[in-house]
């Protein structure tokens, strides 16, 4: 196969994203702030917005999937090797399980895994990539939903946010490494051949017509992190399974979305993630985007809706009920 040549890939080493230390007194200031704002809201929101159609509640509320499930810690086991039983994101697991030791949780310990999941806001076709959860969903056997922990480039190269089409995929692709790599990294070869130490695993497909891709990993403790150069990275045997489903042509949406609502019968479920990129300088009042275009600002718990957003854990929960 032909070499793989792109400005933007995966680098060989892991960049954890920071542990985020809250100031309780600078949050409680924020807090009454955003209160005042979101109640003052809800005063002028009572009732359904009559602009707003059931097409686009559904778009909005979107359907819940799955189940929180657990695991106990094994002898000698951290939250890198939980994650990777169970093809997760490290972050993931480790926002799920705030109070464990990542390198030593404990044997016997019950560790919480974030297998519950509010859908994406975007259409449910084809791969979908949200870049705050990092998971990609996989609608190509529509009506199952496959969820699969992803890898996203880091702050200073982040994945592009925009829409593609699958364009040509390569078996054990060769890497052509950037200059812009080779300067950060200068012990690495102009031409990096398949095998073990290639970071782009066995399986590549490229994003429409960029240097970005979709590819496996030499470094399983990277995925569900930010620890690219923008391309987007699978566990190996995932991405091998991913290869085998996709066609060349198949739509890929990328969307940046820390806050996810659903609906799950009359209740109304948050799911926050951390905002990867820092693109979001008021989360709370983003997160009450939805809601407050619905007309449902009188129907949520406010204060269980900032703790949802606060925390970030990454799962559903329920802050509100529908009239």
């Amino acid at each position: 196969m032909g070499a793989v040549t792109h400005g933007k890939t995966a680098s060989g080493s892991a960049r954890a994203l920071p542990r985020i230390r809250v100031d309780r007194r600078r949050t409680l200031r924020r807090r009454s702030l955003a209160l005042a704002l979101v109640l003052g809201l809800a005063t002028v929101a009572r009732g359904d917005d009559p602009t707003v159609g059931e097409n686009e509640t559904w778009k909005l509320l979107r359907p819940v999937i799955g189940w929180i499930e657990q695991h106990r810690i094994e002898a000698g086991q951290t939250l890198h090797d939980v994650a990777f039983v169970h093809r997760l994101g490290f972050e993931a697991v480790r926002r799920l399980n705030p109070d464990l030791d990542p390198w030593l949780p404990g044997e016997d310990t019950v560790v919480r895994l974030p297998t519950r999941y509010v859908l994406p806001p975007a259409e449910p076709t084809g791969l979908v990539i949200n870049l705050p959860e990092m998971r990609l969903y996989d609608f190509l056997d529509a009506p199952r939903t496959r969820v699969l922990a992803i890898a996203i480039g880091d702050r200073e190269d982040p994945t592009p946010i925009k829409s593609f089409k699958v364009g040509p995929k390569q078996i054990d692709p060769f890497w052509k490494v950037p200059e812009s790599i080779r300067r950060e990294r200068p012990e690495l070869p102009p031409l990096v051949p398949p095998g073990p130490e290639n970071p782009l695993g066995t399986r590549w497909m490229t994003l429409g017509r960029t240097s970005y891709g979709i590819h496996g990993t030499n470094v399983r403790w990277s995925i569900g992190r930010g620890s690219t150069h923008g391309c987007v990275r699978l566990y190996e045997d995932v991405m091998q399974a991913l290869f085998d489903r996709v066609p060349e042509g198949t739509a890929v949406q990328i969307v940046y979305a820390p806050y996810k609502w659903g609906r799950n019968g009359k209740d109304l479920l948050l799911e926050a993630h951390h905002d990867v990129y820092g693109r979001i300088p008021a989360r709370f009042e983003a997160a009450m985007a939805v809601p407050k275009r619905l007309g449902l600002l009188a129907h949520i718990d406010i204060d269980r809706a900032w703790q949802v957003v606060e925390d970030a854990e990454g799962i559903p929960v329920v802050v509100g009920t529908l009239p």
